[in-house]
């Protein structure tokens, strides 16, 4: 008997250690940030997760700035005449397969989709700036949703990517000798922000802020507390401010559909891109200078639509009406369903967007001109 007793009383003794240290790591994970260690084994991901975390096998190769092939060359059409500005664009998240954590640069499909953001979206900047985009690592839009948070080792060894990029930008393009516009759409905005917000790129001082044109981060929000963070994080609130970041979620008016919007955070700033405002005034599809929509059969003739819609900002969004071609915004996945128009951001607005680029150099080089 006694010996039954002694075995319950180690067994139990077993239990309580083997959850005393499950529930330390547990707490030690909620406590600190996660390394990439703590992330081995892990199978991480939503809606499709992915196979268990496994740092030698799926962090890929770190991108060599120095090296050609890290940067996305421009569309064969694109201006090749040296402007006075540059633009640093990132790219949105291409990556969705259902095995890979970190997109390789090298594969060839993904350095398509990237330079595909070229034609689709950073030709607003085409013909009015330099643009320079870095292939980086970005994370699969299946850990999207846990990129700040349990998944953030991961997302950081894209942040570090980026900020040698932009060293290298800054040391062997830029040296110096032209003010920059920052830009980028979805993960790509998620990116710049978090960069921003650790006084990285161009927040890091009054100084290196007066360099700044605008930060062109649609596609994602920026609330108070982010500018509580970085107080040199400024939202744009006219069509000719310098210094500034501009932010938006395009949605449709339907009942429930911010909800659904992964991207849009409570409190969000909205700028609207037809009146460049920040207030909740309706501007009309009259205001609307065109949608564009390009085909990967024709890159070089996009589909354009002028007064396409109306946009208001209402709730943390940028609610869409009064749309003509309605057919144009199809959904194309379950991240982002019907009535979310993320993919859109760029094109809705893509003539507004192409204009107040102008503007914005034009403002900043009256401000600045010796």
């Amino acid at each position: 008997m006694k010996t039954v007793y002694f075995t319950l009383v180690l067994l139990l003794l077993v239990v309580a250690t083997l959850l005393s240290i499950a529930f330390t790591q547990h707490e030690k994970l909620e406590n600190k940030t996660p390394s990439l260690e703590d992330l081995s084994g892990m199978a991480l991901g939503m809606p499709i997760v992915l196979p268990p975390f496994d740092p030698d096998y799926h962090i890929t190769e770190t991108p060599d700035y120095s090296q050609s092939d890290c940067w996305i060359s421009k569309p064969a059409w694109f201006s090749k005449e040296k402007k006075a500005v540059d633009v640093f664009w990132v790219y949105p998240t291409i990556l969705s397969d259902s095995t890979s954590y970190l997109m390789d640069i090298h594969d060839t499909l993904l350095r398509q989709e990237a330079w595909w953001t070229l034609v689709s979206q950073a030709s607003i900047f085409d013909g009015q700036a330099n643009i320079y985009a870095p292939f980086y690592r970005q994370n699969n839009v299946n850990i999207n949703p846990i990129m700040l948070t349990t998944a953030r080792p991961i997302f950081e060894l894209g942040q570090q990517d980026l900020i040698a990029a932009f060293s290298y930008f800054m040391k062997h393009f830029n040296r110096g000798e032209r003010p920059i516009i920052l830009a980028a759409h979805s993960q790509g905005s998620v990116r710049l922000v978090e960069l921003s917000k650790a006084g990285e790129l161009l927040t890091g001082s009054p100084e290196l802020l007066s360099r700044l044109i605008a930060a062109y981060t649609i596609g994602y929000s920026i609330t108070p507390s982010d500018i509580e963070v970085n107080p040199l994080i400024k939202i744009s609130e006219n069509a000719s401010e310098t210094g500034c970041f501009i932010t938006y979620n395009s949605l449709s008016d339907a009942e429930g559909v911010e909800r659904l919007a992964p991207t849009v955070l409570p409190g969000s700033y909205v700028v609207n891109p037809l009146n460049w405002k920040t207030d909740t005034a309706f501007a009309s599809a009259s205001e609307n200078i065109e949608a564009v929509f390009f085909r990967h059969d024709d890159p070089t003739n996009p589909v354009k639509y002028p007064h396409f819609a109306a946009a208001q900002k209402k709730g943390n969004a940028l609610v869409i009406t009064q749309v003509s071609n309605q057919e144009e915004l199809a959904a194309t996945s379950v991240t982002f369903p019907e009535g979310v128009y993320h993919i859109y951001d760029y094109a809705i607005f893509y003539g507004n967007l192409k204009k107040n680029v102008g503007d914005r150099i034009s403002a900043y080089h009256g401000k600045n001109r010796k």
